[in-house]
């Protein structure tokens, strides 16, 4: 008896654990999800001094007593993927270190993936170059849908991905970017040689934001965003990004257009 009874009070301790945990996971979601709405309007709002920054400076946003750590990343100030330059692209390459061959070779596959099929460029990745290769898949020869498809490009590995991913976008659609509101790994591209400069950028985003002072712009319909949150609940750590496109419709403010 005293055997079947700790084993009911385990049982029993177990599925409270499982049941409260499923409880924090949505309340969690739930003020995470606020959270992006909000972020939304405050990206929008006409007033300077309520209007929030969209350069990746982060703030803390208090929500049903919980405080999330969220940034907002304006797509302008990335690389975008379909309509820079392959130099630019080797530019954002050779700022995470990469030697120069190895970016040009590499910026150049980006190139043909994201091109009509054709002769290709000299450093390029070919259809055959990909099953030479082993892969089991060809380029898409039209434009990248997610900045996460630049995973497959042929010499692309996972870990230079997560540092070269933050610079790149698939939103903007303009061959430049604004140096106002650029990551700093798309600021390498500006100042290649001078990292302290991107250092002094930042510190000075941050005394801004410290300051009270809202960005440089106020965005309009068609405008896409990143909103980046994070938590911590119970000792666990919940996450949400969501990419996010403003309509200037006050009945829905925004469109998702991806949800992590």
């Amino acid at each position: 008896m005293a055997l079947l009874a700790a084993a009911a009070q385990s049982l029993t301790a177990t599925s409270y654990d499982a049941e409260r945990r499923g409880l924090d996971a949505t309340r969690a979601n739930l003020v995470l999800d606020a959270t992006v709405a909000r972020a939304a309007l405050g990206v929008a709002d006409q007033r300077s001094e309520a209007r929030w920054r969209v350069d990746g400076t982060a703030r803390v946003f208090i929500f049903d007593s919980i405080a999330v750590r969220v940034a907002v990343q304006d797509e302008l100030g990335r690389v975008d993927l379909n309509a820079a330059s392959a130099a630019t692209i080797r530019q954002v390459f050779l700022g995470q270190g990469m030697d120069l061959d190895s970016a040009s070779r590499l910026a150049d596959r980006v190139a043909d993936w994201r091109e009509p099929l054709g002769p290709g460029r000299l450093n390029g990745g070919s259809d055959a170059d990909y099953k030479a290769a082993g892969r089991s898949y060809f380029p898409r020869h039209a434009p990248f849908q997610t900045v996460d498809e630049l995973r497959l490009v042929l010499g692309m590995t996972p870990a230079f991905f997560a540092r070269v991913k933050p610079a790149f976008t698939v939103y903007s659609k303009r061959p430049t970017f604004d140096p106002e509101v650029a990551t700093p790994q798309a600021l390498l591209v500006l100042y290649p040689n001078d990292p302290e400069k991107i250092v002094e950028l930042l510190r000075e985003r941050t005394q801004a934001a410290a300051n009270g002072l809202a960005g440089p712009i106020v965005p309009g319909p068609g405008r896409v965003f990143t909103v980046s949150a994070e938590l911590q609940l119970r000792g666990h750590d919940f996450h949400r990004s969501a990419v996010i496109e403003l309509t200037g419709d006050p009945k829905r403010p925004y469109f998702a257009l991806a949800w992590q």
